[in-house]
Formats: C-alpha cells, sequence, structure tokens
C-alpha cells in the first residue's frame, strides 16, 4: 500500500508539438527510509487518446536528484492502436525493475519527480487535464 500520493495536472499538448515537462512534486523531508520507491505509477485522461503507430506520444515519469536526471521511474508509449488512454480510466504505467522490488529507483528528500511528455513523428495531440498520479512507498 502506498504511504504518500503525488500527482499533478499535464497540460495540454499539440501533435508535433515541443517535449513538455510537467513537475510532479518533490519528495518530501519524511521520506528519510533507504525503502521509499515508485510502487504505481499511472496516467487518467479526460477524454479518449487512441496510439498511432507512426505518429505518437511518449509519457515518461523520471526521478531527478540536484537537477539532474537519475533515473526514468515508468514509460507509457502511445504508439499502437491497442495502446490508448480511455476517457476517465486510469491506466497503469510500466515501473521498470519492479520484480524484484529491490531495483527500483530509491527516492531520497528532495529528490523531484517530474513527468515528461515527448512527441514522435508528427505526434499525437494530448488533452489538458490528464492526471499523472505516482504512488510511493
Amino acid at each position: 500500500m502506498a504511504e504518500i500520493v503525488l500527482q499533478c495536472i499535464l497540460p495540454a499538448q499539440a501533435a508535433g508539438g515541443a517535449a513538455s515537462t510537467t513537475v510532479l512534486s518533490a519528495a518530501p523531508s519524511t521520506f528519510a527510509m533507504a525503502t521509499s520507491m515508485p510502487w504505481k505509477l499511472s496516467v487518467t485522461a479526460p477524454s479518449l487518446v487512441t496510439g498511432q503507430a507512426t505518429n505518437f506520444v511518449t509519457i515518461t515519469f523520471r526521478q531527478l536528484r540536484a537537477g539532474s536526471v537519475v533515473a526514468t521511474i515508468g514509460t507509457l508509449t502511445l504508439n499502437a492502436a491497442g495502446v490508448t488512454l480511455p476517457a476517465e480510466v486510469e491506466v497503469d504505467v510500466p515501473v521498470p525493475g519492479s520484480v524484484p522490488p529491490a531495483v527500483r529507483p530509491i527516492l531520497v528528500p528532495g529528490d523531484v519527480i517530474d513527468v515528461q511528455c515527448v512527441q514522435s513523428g508528427t505526434g499525437l495531440a494530448l488533452p489538458a487535464g490528464i492526471v499523472a498520479k505516482a504512488e510511493i512507498s
């Protein structure tokens, strides 16, 4: 079970637009334990976003320490018709290394988690209001 839930609202992004980065949150000072790590990542869109094979978007959760990227925590690429964000349905973002948990990134106080949306090809528009969420234990 998650000890804390961090979330933010992502801005709209035009197809083919510049990459956008939104700060999810900084790890609070209560993260003094060496075992604090991402447990679950997800995104929830207000309207349907259908993946496309050639022109797509990649949503990446990243861990930063002192302004430098430490790790990619999870990535969801909407690059196929079967990879969609249904309207108002929470979609899990795969967390690499989730088994075994020992290889997941460890968060320390002050670490920042951000969400980056990068367009590929002519891109895929994202609506305003996508909720990005990280559950940390």
